[in-house]
């Protein structure tokens, strides 16, 4: 029988202020975002799914060839789009 290990023994552990700076970082990329393109909602779960499908595509391709940094920033994009579908649905600014 194989014995499993938790993530706690097997994984190196990150602190809360290192998920705090994370926090930070995606709110600094979604403000400068919506400083660029303003603050009208996606219209419709389709235009959500176009930009999640865009970042992942682009966070995809920098896992294969860019920098960590790179995939950083990718990721980052795409927490914002996370972020900013659950403010447009909260708004209830879709129109479907």
């Amino acid at each position: 029988m194989i014995q499993k290990r938790s993530d706690k023994e097997y994984r190196q552990q990150i602190t809360s202020s290192q998920i705090e700076s994370a926090i930070d970082k995606a709110r600094e990329k979604l403000y400068a975002r919506l400083e660029e393109k303003g603050y009208g909602t996606w219209l419709s779960r389709h235009e959500i799914l176009g930009f999640m499908a865009e970042e992942y595509y682009e966070t995809t391709m920098a896992v294969h060839g860019e920098s960590l940094d790179e995939v950083k920033e990718e990721l980052k994009d795409m927490a914002v789009g996370c972020l900013f579908a659950i403010a447009c649905i909260d708004a209830k600014g879709l129109d479907w």
